[in-house]
């Protein structure tokens, strides 16, 4: 009776222990796994800092004279999306696949990642609405309410529920949002606004934090959201921007596809532009004044950029036993970003004082005028090419980590 007793008690005692050693070891392992999963997505996210790093080193070492020729193949550096294992080719052997496959066994690397690169620079910095600048206010402006209006014109729904003077509210809001006064946009103080929605008098750090604003419902947040962003160059790229963006910028809907034909990395035609020149050159050719429209409207064409991309936006997925991990990141050019700033201050400046003295833009101005700042000097000089240095001015951010 006494060791049946005590067997009574030991038993359900050791039946509890081994119960939470399985449930720790469980968790524990579940634990290792996600982990593992992150270290995997981290590792697309350095194998496509090395990439960006390898087309900055190549841009800044060509010859401008190359660009037209090299520029389609030495965009596919950083564009091509990657992913591990290597995918073989539909058209492969079977015996070459099964090579493939057991060169990846052999490798130290456990798991999969798939990677993606994409530019920043074709989107709208709705920061730019609090621009200092006055023709690059006006621009974001009109182009939203555009992106707006067309997206109403499209949707039923949305015709019958939003007026334009809806849209225009909402754009104030957000400029009332960026800008550093207390004077609402649409009359008033900003305090008037909705209550506890009080403007920040700040940047935007993030897209969703639009959804704050006053009046900005989410259908409307769903219509901007593919298409703006908070880490703007001070000016529009071309090169990467949307069908909506071209068809906000009042470009007729037939010449968009002509467009994008051309600008799409994808694109069996692709051949970015290389300049303002090029660009304008070739709406001329489609028989439309676009850039004399902008000139009209705004005084500059400062407010397009048809370079390389001066922001990266990486998406890393990495999977190890059936956890995964998605990272985030944005990788800017701190360098191009302030050169591109310090330029467009000068021609806004050099743009004042033309008019303020009735000149015309093709004659020089005064050399004894003292209000103009120095003109900017390129920064990536023969000497500077392959700095070191140069490099330390691509930033990261990560933007999203999660399991």
């Amino acid at each position: 009776m006494v060791i049946l007793a005590v067997f009574s008690i030991i038993i359900p005692l050791i039946q509890g222990l081994w119960l939470d050693s399985q449930i720790e070891y469980q968790f524990n392992r579940y634990r290792m796994n996600e982990l593992q999963a992150r270290y995997n997505a981290q590792s697309g996210i350095g194998l496509s800092l090395l990439r960006v790093y390898i087309f900055k080193g190549i841009e800044n070492s060509l010859d401008g004279s190359w660009n037209s020729v090299l520029r389609p193949l030495l965009d596919q550096v950083w564009f091509f999306p990657f992913s591990w294992p290597l995918p073989p080719p539909e058209e492969w052997l079977e015996s070459d696949k099964q090579t493939l496959q057991g060169i990846t066994k052999q490798s130290f690397f456990k798991g999969a990642y798939g990677v993606s690169i994409a530019p920043e620079d074709g989107f709208l910095d709705i920061n730019a609405l609090s621009s200092p600048f006055q023709p690059l206010r006006k621009f974001t402006f009109e182009t939203l309410f555009q992106l707006l209006i067309n997206a109403r014109e499209q949707e039923k729904k949305l015709k019958d529920k939003y007026q334009p003077d809806d849209f225009v509210r909402v754009i104030n809001n957000l400029s009332d949002w960026t800008d550093w006064d207390n004077e609402s946009q649409n009359g008033g103080s900003e305090e008037m606004l909705e209550e506890g929605k009080k403007p920040l008098n700040r940047s935007f750090i993030s897209i969703e934090e639009i959804k704050k604003v006053p009046g900005l419902s989410q259908e409307i947040y769903e219509i901007l959201r593919p298409h703006i962003t908070v880490y703007g160059s001070n000016a529009l790229n071309i090169n990467y921007s949307s069908k909506e963006i071209l068809e906000a910028l009042n470009i007729p809907e037939e010449f968009v596809d002509t467009i994008l034909s051309r600008t799409q990395i994808n694109s069996e035609y692709y051949n970015p532009f290389l300049n303002r020149k090029v660009f304008c050159d070739f709406m001329d050719e489609l028989g439309l004044s676009f850039c004399e429209t902008l000139i009209d409207s705004y005084e500059t064409l400062d407010l397009l950029r048809f370079g390389y991309p001066m922001a990266f936006r990486i998406k890393s997925s990495g999977v190890y036993r059936k956890q995964v991990s998605e990272l985030e990141a944005l990788l800017y050019d701190l360098s191009s970003s302030a050169l591109s700033y310090q330029k467009l201050y000068y021609n806004e400046q050099q743009r004042k004082i033309i008019k303020e003295k009735g000149l015309a833009e093709s004659e020089p101005l005064p050399g004894q005028n003292t209000d103009l700042p120095e003109k900017p000097q390129n920064q990536k000089t023969k000497e500077l090419k392959m700095d070191y240095s140069y490099y330390k001015s691509l930033t990261i951010m990560y933007l999203k980590d999660s399991f």
